[in-house]
């Protein structure tokens, strides 16, 4: 379906890696990906599997848990987005590779060690190409995600698209902020719904959000306090399951965990490069020194789960594309969240250039630069907020337009 508008290639993993140098499969993936972008073949990249079938990139945080010797791990697809250097040169994460260094990417300091730079691997952070993921193991799963994506692509909207902006009480207020999001939507001819919390639009109840999603919406935007199953006091496992019957929409939550997918090492149990498995600090597991980096691939019940995972993979319904935080997420993603929705205001054709877009106006807009380490844990969190938000869904997706665009 794709070839009707685009030249499309599908490369196997092994294949993809078979032709290329790297110190794992990630970078081997990565410089497939980066070598197709240099010769003008490549815009956007799919990448097909959960993190038990798709090597993970984890980039590292100077977390302070001595337990965990002070280090943490966390999955990041902006690797394999992030391809070149402002030079033009592969970007393969990994500026120092002295010591234990050279198994560590992405690095980000600031929490612990105090000494700049906080962006201590030098990644240059903005993507050249645009990439999402489809977090799926089964053949079922992908074949029931492929269904959806197709229909999605078929659909003819009936009117202005619809667009649903939440604000749980409880969270940083920024509802002035997630207001002038839906006034842009607004003006570029959306229809635009708001459940604030306090003032004088309604308050955001798990039977208010259900019943606006299941009365058909194109997308979803939600700031609020999260977890890995859960959007707090607006979706619960209920309201989850019953969106079984409501049509795909595109969703955006800046609250914490809810695209969990992987474990989070070394806290959680995990599968080491050397193929131990780690039972994590969690679980009494204390580090004497720097911890092992993980596996690229997470087997088993290593593999996690989660909300945006199980919307994504919901045959028919749910979520058609879901973009979220795998881990806890902080205030600074709605800047992410700013980017995205002022690309889709504009009439950004595809899912992907919209999450590009995203991310660079994030750069800009928290100075990622600019920042240095201070007293606070706060600085590295603000730089290393992009690397941990996800895109399930195809990247090459079209984006709603208003009608007034």
């Amino acid at each position: 379906a794709r070839r009707a508008d685009m030249d499309v290639e599908c490369v196997a993993i092994e294949d993809a890696m078979a032709g290329e140098e790297g110190v794992d499969g990630p970078e081997r993936l990565k410089r497939f990906l980066y070598r197709q972008w240099r010769a003008g073949h490549l815009d956007y990249a799919l990448l097909v599997g959960d993190a038990a079938t798709f090597p993970v990139r984890w980039m590292v945080l100077d977390r302070k848990t001595e337990p965990a010797y002070n280090y943490a791990f966390y999955a990041s697809d902006l690797y394999y987005a992030d391809l070149a250097r402002e030079n033009g040169d592969f970007d393969d994460w990994n500026a120092q590779r002295q010591g234990f260094h050279a198994v560590y990417f992405g690095e980000v300091r600031g929490e612990h060690i105090k000494e700049p730079p906080i962006n201590y691997d030098e990644i240059s952070y903005v993507p050249e190409i645009a990439v999402g993921r489809w977090p799926v193991e089964a053949a079922t799963e992908l074949q029931a995600v492929v269904a959806k994506t197709l229909e999605w692509e078929r659909r003819a909207l009936a009117g202005a698209p619809r667009a649903l902006v939440v604000h749980a009480a409880g969270w940083v207020d920024v509802r002035e902020r997630l207001g002038m999001m839906a006034d842009e939507l607004a003006a570029a001819g959306w229809q635009v719904e708001r459940q604030f919390y306090g003032g004088e639009k309604p308050a955001p109840t798990p039977e208010t959000v259900k019943t606006a999603i299941l009365g058909g919406l194109e997308m979803v935007l939600h700031a609020g306090h999260g977890n890995a199953e859960s959007w707090d006091g607006c979706l619960g496992l209920e309201e989850r399951e019953a969106l079984t019957a409501a049509a795909p929409a595109i969703y955006f939550s800046v609250g914490c965990g809810t695209a969990h997918f992987a474990v989070e090492p070394p806290y959680d149990p995990y599968l080491d490069t050397a193929g131990i498995l780690h039972r994590g600090t969690n679980n009494g597991e204390v580090f004497r020194a720097e911890p092992p980096p993980p596996a690229p691939l997470q087997p088993g019940r290593l593999n996690g789960t989660g909300l945006g995972k199980r919307l994504v993979q919901m045959p028919r319904a749910g979520a058609v594309a879901y973009i979220g935080c795998n881990t806890g997420a902080q205030p600074c993603a709605v800047s992410l969240m700013e980017g995205f929705a002022q690309s889709a205001a504009k009439g950004t054709g595809r899912l992907g250039d919209a999450w590009r877009q995203a991310i660079a106006y994030y750069w800009k807009a928290e100075k990622l630069a600019e920042l240095v380490p201070t007293d606070d844990w706060y600085p590295p969190s603000i730089f290393f907020q992009g690397m941990k938000f996800m895109l399930f869904g195809d990247p090459a997706l079209s984006m709603p337009k208003g009608s007034g665009q």
